[in-house]
């Protein structure tokens, strides 16, 4: 189960709140640390970021971490799924960690927002490994389930997928598909046969939904000879 507890680092650096700008910036230099939380007590303080250490040391060179004005940290708790917390993930940037916190709100590590959304690109299958359909399809009265069925009576499988929703009033949805075909021209070509518009449609190893149709018509004009 992808939750968030699977991928925090128990051993990422930690500073204490009553530690001195100056020797936290000497460990920031040594270790490579972009981001780093701040205890006290045990206790998430702030996170504090390598620009807030030099500044702060250009400032005044006796300041301690609890001395600084820093934001109220952002957390993430160690029971959520990654899915949850996708906004969190690819929304603020200004650290590249998450600090987790438990039930009781003390804090038991970070996870790597770059690391995740890895994680979720692969749950969703968003390699080289699948190819991408964009179907449109009627906003009512059309079941997802029976498109995926098409697809599956076609030899191909259903990764994942999406659904953009439509505006209000519109008369139509698109449906975003990642999946994978052994022969994915076929695919596209009987899901047309069914009625379906095909937006886009590019198998991993590129070529586009013209390049597939170009094929369509070089076969019917063998045919033809």
């Amino acid at each position: 189960m992808s939750i968030v507890q699977r991928y925090i680092d128990e051993d990422y650096p930690v500073f204490e709140a009553s530690e001195k700008v100056p020797d936290v910036l000497v460990r920031f230099q040594e270790e490579g640390l972009q981001d780093a939380p701040v205890l006290k007590e045990g206790k998430l303080l702030a996170c504090v970021s390598a620009d807030d250490l030099h500044e702060a040391v250009r400032a005044e060179t006796g300041l301690r971490l609890e001395d600084l004005s820093l934001d109220e940290p952002e957390t993430v708790r160690s029971d959520q799924h990654i899915l949850d917390i996708f906004e969190q993930l690819s929304g603020n940037q200004v650290h590249d960690i998450l600090p987790v916190t438990g039930e009781d709100s003390g804090y038991e590590g970070v996870v790597d927002k770059s690391f995740l959304l890895k994680e979720i690109a692969l749950l969703f299958h968003f390699s080289e490994t699948g190819a991408t359909l964009e179907i449109e399809v009627p906003a009512l009265g059309v079941k997802v389930s029976d498109v995926v069925g098409v697809i599956e009576k076609n030899d191909a499988t259903v990764l994942s997928f999406g659904i953009a929703e439509p505006e209000p009033g519109a008369q139509t949805m698109v449906v975003t598909f990642r999946v994978q075909s052994q022969d994915f021209y076929r695919l596209v070509t009987n899901l047309e046969k069914y009625g379906y518009f095909i937006r886009y449609a590019r198998p991993s190893a590129g070529g586009g939904v013209d390049e597939l149709r170009e094929k369509a018509l070089e076969f019917m004009r063998y045919i033809d000879m």
